[in-house]
Order: C-alpha cells, then sequence, then structure tokens
C-alpha cells in the first residue's frame, strides 16, 4: 500500500491540525518501510527525480530492500524504486523467451543490460547484435513500467522481436539522452510525449511497422542530433517543426508513405549532414532553400513524386558527396551549377523526364565514380569527356535521345549489356602517328605476355596463351588487400571511423584502375613461342550447371565485390531460399561483413526482369529474411537499413517466375 503525506495534509485546516499531520506523516513512513508483510518497502517518491508515473506493486519494491539486490536500500529509494520497475517491467519485457537474468538475489549492478551511475539506472541496453538466434531475442513489448527510470540516458532495445506500441510514459525520462528502438516490431504510432525529452540526442525508431504522423512535437527537441525514421509506415506530411532542432545532423525518413511538399524549414538545419527522405510520396519541387545546408554530406530524394526543374542552388553544397533525385518526375535541363560538387561522389538523376544536352560543367567532377542518367529525354551527342574521369567506374546512359555514336573512352566504362542498351555504334578510332625514335631514345620496355602450356589428357594439341599478371595487377591486389585488413583493424575505433570512410572510396578507385590495365593486357595478341604447346581436348567442356539452392554451389552464392557492385545475371539453376509460391523464382546471392555498425543501401537495377530484393542474417542462403523489398513493373528497387557489425546475405531475384536476363547490383555503406 502507497500511502502519500500530501493526502493527510488536504484536510489540515487548523494550526492544531498541523500537529495531527506531523504524526500522521511518521505514521505513513512507518508504514511504508514496514509493509503489509513485515518486510522493508521505500516509498520512491522520496523526490521529484524518483516520482512513480506508473505504480509498481508493493511485492518488487520488498524484494529490492533484501540488501542484496541494492546496498544500503535505507539510503538508496532511488535505486530501489528503480529495481522495482525493472523487476515489475521484467515478463512483460522479456516475453516466451525466458532470457532476463534480473533477480533480486542478485546485485543489480550485475543484470544484464543495467548500467548504474550515482546510485541510480544510467542505462538499459538490451539490444541484440546481427545474427543472434531469435531464441535470445526479447518477443514481448515495451513495458510502461520504464517510465519510472527518471535518471535513465540511454535506452536501447535495438534488434529485438518486440511487439506493441511505444509506451507514452517514456516522455517522463527528462533525463533520456539515447533511444535505440529500432529494427523490431512495433506498432502504432509515435507518442507526442517523446517530443518533452530535451536532453534527448538521438531517436531511432527505424525498421518497425509504425504508422500514423511524425508528432509535430518532435520539433521540441533542441538538442536532437539523429531522428531515424526511415523503413516504417508513416503518413502525412512532413511536418515544418523539423525544421527547429539547430543541431540536427542525420534525418532519415525514407521508405514511409509520407505526403505532401518537401518542408523549405529543413533548409534552416545548417548542421544537418544526412538527408534522406527516399521512397515516400512526396510531390511538389526540391525547395531551393536545401541549398542552404552548407554541411550535407548526402541528399537522398529518389522514388517520390517530385517535379520541376532540379534547383541550381544544390550546386552551392560543396561537401557532398551522394546526390540521389532518380525515380521522380523531374523535368528541365541538368543545371551546370552540379559541376561546382567537388566532392561529389556518386549522382543518380536516372528515371526522370530530363531535357537538353549533358552539361559539359559534369566533366569537372574528379571524384565521381557513380553516373546514373538513364530513362531520361537527353539528346545531343555523348561526350567523350566522360571517359576521362579517372574516376568513374559505372555509366548508365539508356533509354535517352542520345545521337551519334559512343566515344571509345567512354566505351571502356560501360559494360557490355549497357552498350547493347544504348543502342548506338562505338566510335571508329582515330589513327595516331607512329613516333620514329631517336638514335638517343630506348625504346620503352613493355611486357609482352608468355603463354603458358595448358593440357588435357587425349586431346588435340593446341596453343593457349594465359596472360602473365603484371605488375600493376599484382601492385592493386596487394594494396587492396592491405586496405582491407586496415578497414577491419579500426572500422570499431570510433575516432578512426571518418577516416575509414576513405577506404572505400579508395578501393573503388584502384578497382576502376585495375578494370582499365585488365581491359589494355586483353587486346595484346600474344605471339606462340616455338615450344610445342601441350595438348588440350579440343572438344569444348560445357560450362558447369548452377545448381538450385538447395545445393547451395559456388555459383549461386558469392562473395561481394571489394567495390560493392557486381553485373549478374538470372538463369535457370540458381532458385530463390523465399517463395511466396510453388512456382520458380530465379535468384543469385552475394555475401559480405560489417566491421561496424552502418546504414547500408542496397540497389538492384534490371531492364531486362522486374527486380526483387532480400536482405538476409549471416553467410548463405538460409538466413532470417531483415528486409524485403519489390514493386511490379520498376526496373530498381533499394533496401535502406541500419545494420550491426555482422555477415550479410543479398539475395537478388525477381518479382515474377521464371524470368531471367542481366542485373546490376549495388552496395552502399555510409559510417
Amino acid at each position: 500500500m502507497n500511502i502519500k503525506p500530501s493526502m493527510s495534509k488536504r484536510t489540515v485546516k487548523t494550526i492544531t491540525g498541523l500537529a495531527l499531520v506531523a504524526v500522521t506523516s511518521v505514521i505513513a513512513v512507518s508504514l511504508l518501510m514496514t509493509g503489509a508483510g513485515g518486510a522493508t518497502a521505500f516509498n520512491t517518491n522520496a523526490s521529484d527525480d524518483a516520482t512513480q508515473h506508473i505504480p509498481i506493486p508493493a511485492q518488487y519494491s520488498e524484494q529490492c530492500s533484501n540488501g542484496v539486490a541494492v546496498p544500503n536500500p535505507g539510503g538508496n529509494a532511488g535505486l530501489v524504486g528503480d529495481c522495482a520497475a525493472l523487476l515489475a517491467a521484467k515478463g512483460a519485457l522479456e516475453g516466451t523467451n525466458a532470457i532476463l537474468d534480473w533477480s533480486a538475489d542478485v546485485a543489480i549492478s550485475d543484470w544484464e543490460g543495467v548500467t548504474i551511475a550515482d546510485n541510480r539506472v544510467s542505462r538499459l541496453d538490451l539490444g541484440r547484435t546481427w545474427g543472434t538466434p531469435p531464441s535470445d531475442k526479447l518477443t514481448g513489448r515495451i513495458p510502461a513500467e520504464l517510465g519510472n527510470l527518471a535518471k535513465l540516458r540511454d535506452l536501447r532495445l535495438h534488434n529485438n522481436q518486440l511487439t506493441g506500441t511505444i509506451p507514452a510514459e517514456l516522455g517522463n525520462l527528462a533525463n533520456l539522452m539515447w533511444v535505440d528502438l529500432y529494427a523490431n516490431q512495433l506498432t502504432g504510432v509515435i507518442p507526442a510525449e517523446l517530443g518533452n525529452l530535451a536532453k534527448l540526442n538521438q531517436l531511432s525508431l527505424s525498421s518497425n511497422q509504425l504508422t500514423g504522423a511524425i508528432p509535430v512535437e518532435l520539433g521540441n527537441l533542441a538538442n536532437l542530433r539523429g531522428l531515424h525514421l526511415h523503413d516504417n509506415r508513416l503518413a502525412g506530411e512532413i511536418p515544418a517543426e523539423l525544421g527547429t532542432p539547430a543541431n540536427l545532423r542525420q534525418l532519415y525518413l525514407s521508405s514511409n508513405q509520407l505526403t505532401g511538399a518537401i518542408p523549405v524549414e529543413l533548409g534552416n538545419l545548417a548542421e544537418l549532414a544526412n538527408l534522406s527522405l527516399a521512397s515516400n510520396q512526396l510531390t511538389g519541387e526540391i525547395p531551393a532553400e536545401l541549398g542552404n545546408l552548407a554541411n550535407l554530406n548526402q541528399l537522398s530524394l529518389s522514388g517520390n513524386q517530385l517535379t520541376g526543374a532540379i534547383p541550381a542552388e544544390l550546386g552551392n553544397l560543396d561537401k557532398l558527396l551522394d546526390l540521389s533525385l532518380s525515380g521522380n518526375r523531374l523535368t528541365g535541363e541538368i543545371p551546370a551549377e552540379l559541376g561546382n560538387l567537388a566532392n561529389l561522389g556518386t549522382l543518380h538523376l536516372h528515371r526522370n523526364q530530363l531535357t537538353g544536352a549533358i552539361p559539359t560543367e559534369l566533366g569537372n567532377l574528379a571524384k565521381l565514380h557513380q553516373l546514373y542518367l538513364h530513362r531520361n529525354q537527353l539528346t545531343g551527342a555523348i561526350p567523350a569527356w566522360l571517359g576521362n574521369l579517372a574516376n568513374l567506374g559505372y555509366l548508365t546512359l539508356h533509354a535517352n535521345q542520345l545521337t551519334g555514336c559512343i566515344p571509345r573512352p567512354v566505351s571502356e566504362i560501360l559494360d557490355d549489356g549497357e552498350i547493347q542498351r544504348i543502342g548506338l555504334p562505338i566510335c571508329a578510332a582515330t589513327t595516331a602517328a607512329t613516333p620514329t625514335p631517336t638514335a638517343t631514345s630506348a625504346p620503352l620496355a613493355i611486357a609482352t605476355p608468355t603463354p603458358t602450356a595448358t593440357s588435357v589428357p587425349g586431346g588435340r594439341a593446341t596453343p593457349v596463351a594465359t596472360l602473365t599478371p603484371t605488375a600493376t595487377s599484382v601492385a592493386s591486389s596487394d594494396v587492396m588487400d592491405r586496405l582491407t585488413a586496415l578497414e577491419r583493424q579500426v572500422a570499431e575505433i570510433p575516432d578512426l571511423r571518418r577516416r575509414v570512410a576513405e577506404i572505400p572510396y579508395l578501393k573503388n578507385q584502384i578497382a576502376v584502375l585495375a578494370t582499365k590495365v585488365a581491359r589494355l593486357a586483353a587486346t595484346v595478341t600474344p605471339t606462340p613461342t616455338a615450344t610445342p604447346a601441350r595438348a588440350i581436348d579440343a572438344s569444348p567442356t560445357p560450362s558447369p550447371t548452377p545448381t538450385s539452392v538447395a545445393g547451395t554451389s559456388a555459383t549461386c552464392v558469392e562473395r561481394l565485390a571489394g567495390n560493392g557492385r557486381v553485373n549478374g545475371r538470372w538463369a535457370h539453376g540458381c532458385l530463390t531460399a523465399n517463395s511466396p509460391d510453388s512456382r520458380t523464382y530465379y535468384a543469385r546471392f552475394y555475401t559480405f561483413t560489417l566491421y561496424a555498425a552502418s546504414e547500408v543501401t542496397i540497389t538492384l537495377a534490371s531492364v531486362d526482369a522486374t527486380p526483387y530484393l532480400f536482405l538476409l542474417e549471416g553467410e548463405g542462403t538460409g538466413g532470417e529474411v531483415k528486409r524485403e523489398n519489390g514493386v511490379a513493373d520498376a526496373d530498381s528497387v533499394t533496401i535502406t537499413a541500419v545494420l550491426q557489425a555482422g555477415a550479410y546475405t543479398i539475395e537478388a531475384s525477381t518479382y515474377s517466375a521464371e524470368t531471367g536476363g542481366d542485373f546490376r547490383l549495388e552496395l552502399e555503406i555510409a559510417r
């Protein structure tokens, strides 16, 4: 029974009554300490910081006052109250899996996920890493009793299987600075009460099943630096109030059902580094005010219904690394001002209605390594200077109205499928004068590949030349290995994460150079030596037929390339591990490993078949499906997710049964 002295004070009417109140208060405290069963219990209303917003049954206070769970319980009323709140919450939180070791017979400081500071619970971390078996995940709900942990600063329950709603009582935790509830199965609306958390620094509710509108009250969070609401089912308009938090650096609202225009107020977020509104139903024009975001590294507006021209003001974003505007209804010409984005690495403008020529100013983008321009209405010739962008490793131009021929330097960047889709011939080679060496100059030494002998018993002798790896390719391989090792070693060191972000760019640059070296080497025709070649079977050896996923052959499951990109092909033999019916769906599988928590974006594109994506836990084909996405009649599909360190597999499949063809897979990692 919880008796509050304030209740007796309401009856005080005379000076004589004050004495009665004092006696009543003493009796009340005595009752609280003895309890109904004679055990010691403590009133957690001892101070404002220990106010019980949710009544806790007295039995839990009694258990926490045994001198084991909480040392010196008489002098630690607040910690006794925290202990009681956690014991009251335990059953609901763990759900069907009894995995929490919380018990009054163990010191609270030793409880799983509980951190104590200044004699109060300051941190509750029950988040799970990717790869954790389902039997070790919380399957219950978020209990309202957690709203009693008045000194809690950090709440992490991510990557479990929690269901139900987010309790409004979490809005009572005035000291809360970090909330991670992402990757669960939470439903319902985002409580407006979370707008009361004045100290909140990070709020991550992504990858759940939340519905309703984004509360305007979140604009009250003056100290908010990261707001992650992507991959839910949120609807309604983006509140203009989200342009208020002056310290906001990350705003992720992608993969929801948001409508309306992009608020111009977002242009006030001077510290914003990442803005992702992709895969919604946003309409209207791109606000020119976004050009004020001087610290922006990533701007992703793809997969909406945006109209109008691309604002020239976006050319002011000199720190921008990734600009994605694809899959909208944008019109007009590509602004020449985009050529000012000196640090831009990826530019997605495909699947719009852009017109005019490809602006020559894009030739200034020295760091550009991905340029997507397909499915627009671009005209004119393909600029030869595209082939001079040293870091450009992937380029799409098909489904436009381009004329002329494909310059040879550009054709070296395009894969065979893209050249066929463009439908233009490759320009004729220009003949250059052969310099005559002078008597004082020695000829440049170029290694000539030496043919090696390959034999198959019983076959007819046929000379076969194998190119010997050049010093360039050996050096590239060595550097790639070293970069990969370095990336693995330092990815977990917070101070070095910013530097690690440069490694994928360097690896991509090396991969591009290695590809060009390989193409150059392939044009060298080796001259067979006089040494007789050994025999090789004249009859062709059939290529191994890919086995179905049940066999999990190496042909179906591969390690994703170091640059995160692969050109693949669907064909019979490799089948999906996640067929929705009894029909046959082709698929290919690509594994990768994260060495630090990261946001990943996976894109699967094809003009031959409608793509469908799965993201699986672990390596191989049998992992749990964490994300999936596919839209009928689309030629690309994207999954964006925040992942912890661990191993994952991408299943690249098709929307329709028994459809094959070429596809392009890309993995982008933002740390």
